[in-house]
Parts: structure tokens; C-alpha cells; sequence
């Protein structure tokens, strides 16, 4: 069976943004990609729109989950989808609404189910995951980091983390590391990281992917796209042309590593 990558990201196009160059190499190299949707992408704006629209759930959630359709296939998957409903969502009316416990909620979004933020409390949510990262051995899992600006980043980062101490328990001997994102409102502590994967020659191909994501970036081709500088910089700063960089959780069992935890461990620091 070929080896596994699996990418849990909290919104249509985080994988891409974070990723899509690690899993674009090693796809080339005989992976295969378990691509992850936790939220169900209700809410957020078409940046396309000028000027830019909030729509509501349903509409949201069509267009974002096609969008996440078409990055997972252009990584030879599907993607899996979570659910969980984010935080908020615009109104039809107009305005926007919060989900709270007790709270109503929007068509489409069912009773009883945690938004992203409180999945990581479900114990029923930690126990899909786990299962899931079990059922398909993945060699590392990879994920949002706690260091984040973005509240439905964190609450991904905690009900991955949980899921995967869980299935650990249980005999999982698979790894984990935490993505850096451009989000660097914390300062040095956000800048810190463990090992890199050299992307180099996958540049090209991971601003494509960020492409299929329309709904949230219109442009990415611009010489100041924020996702090339951030992968060239990072590049720099590993002595390779591009690079994209991770903190260890836990690498792989010995019996569980291949070539991608090896190149993990050829560039620790």
C-alpha cells in the first residue's frame, strides 16, 4: 500500500495555503493525500466580488466545499468532511449571527452537532478523528499550530491534537506536526520551527492550487502574493529557493517512517 500524508485543515484552502507544496512533492514521490475539511465552510466572503459579499450558509457552503473539491482532486484525492460548523454566519436578512449553545442555527446545520470551536470536546468528534487517522495509517498528520489569530485555526489545532493522542492509545505509530501559517501577530514564538521540507521546484504548482480557492483569492499570481513570499522567505532561511516548515509533535515510530519523515529528519534543527 502506498504511504499516506494526511492534511486536516479548518477551511477550504488552508491545506493548499499551508501545504500544497509538501503534498504536491510527495503525491510525485508515491504518497497518497488524506485531505481533511474540518468545518463545513459556511461563512466567510467572495473576495472576487467587488465590492466584497457576504453570503449565506447554503451559498457559502456550495461554493467553498467545490472549491475544496477541486484542490483535493488536483492532490488525487477527495476530501473528507468534518463538519463542524464554524463560529458564525451571515444572516440572509443581512448581518451576521453567532452559534452559541442554544443558539439557533442556520439552514442546513443540524442540532447537537460542536462548532470548531468546542469539537475538541466532544468526545464522539476526537473519537471519528482518531479513528480516521487509524483507518488510514497515515504516515504524519499535519495541522494548524495553537499560535494562531484565527480562533477556528486553534480550535482545529486542539481537536486534532486530542484525536491524535487518542489514536496513539490505541496503537497508532504514525506522526504529527504543526504547520506555520503567515500569521505572525506572536512575534518571534510564532516564527520558531523544527525541521522544513524543501519545496523548490513546487512553487509554481502550490500557487495553482492556492488558484482553485477563488472565493477567498482572486489573484494569487502577483509577484507580492503573500503565500510565494512567505514560501521563498522561509526557503532563505533553510538554504534551499523554497521551503515549507513545521514544529514536531512527535515524528513516526521507526516501523512507521518513510521518505518524507525522512527528509523531516535530515532537515531538523
Amino acid at each position: 500500500m502506498a504511504p499516506v500524508l494526511m492534511a486536516v485543515g479548518a477551511h477550504a484552502d488552508d491545506i493548499e495555503f499551508n501545504v500544497g507544496g509538501t503534498l504536491l512533492k510527495y503525491r510525485d514521490a508515491g504518497y497518497e493525500v488524506a485531505y481533511v475539511m474540518a468545518t463545513n465552510n459556511m461563512s466567510g466572503r467572495w473576495s472576487h466580488v467587488d465590492p466584497p459579499q457576504s453570503p449565506p450558509p447554503l451559498p457559502m457552503m456550495e461554493r467553498r466545499k467545490a472549491e475544496a473539491a477541486a484542490g483535493a482532486r488536483a492532490l488525487g484525492t477527495e476530501p473528507v468532511h468534518l463538519d463542524h460548523p464554524q463560529r458564525h454566519w451571515n444572516r440572509p436578512e443581512g448581518g451576521a449571527a453567532e452559534v452559541r449553545y442554544g443558539c439557533d442555527r442556520p439552514e442546513g446545520v443540524p442540532e447537537g452537532v460542536h462548532t470548531i470551536l468546542t469539537a475538541h470536546e466532544d468526545p464522539d468528534a476526537v473519537a471519528r478523528l482518531a479513528n480516521l487517522m487509524r483507518e488510514r495509517d497515515a504516515e504524519c498528520v499535519l495541522a494548524h499550530g495553537p499560535v494562531q489569530k484565527d480562533l477556528e485555526h486553534v480550535g482545529v489545532c486542539l481537536l486534532v491534537t486530542k484525536a491524535y493522542w487518542h489514536a496513539v492509545e490505541q496503537g497508532y505509530e504514525g506522526g504529527l506536526l504543526y504547520w506555520r501559517s503567515g500569521q505572525t501577530q506572536a512575534g518571534a514564538h510564532h516564527l520558531k520551527w523544527t525541521t522544513h521540507i524543501d519545496i523548490s521546484g513546487y512553487l509554481p504548482a502550490k500557487i495553482d492550487l492556492g488558484a482553485l480557492h477563488k472565493c477567498q483569492c482572486p489573484n494569487p499570481y502577483r509577484p507580492d502574493y503573500p503565500n510565494r513570499l512567505r514560501a521563498l522567505a522561509w526557503g532563505a532561511a533553510t538554504n534551499c529557493q523554497a521551503a515549507e516548515v513545521f514544529v514536531t509533535v512527535r515524528l513516526p515510530e521507526a516501523d512507521a517512517r518513510g521518505a518524507f519523515t525522512e527528509e523531516l529528519l535530515a532537515h531538523c534543527r
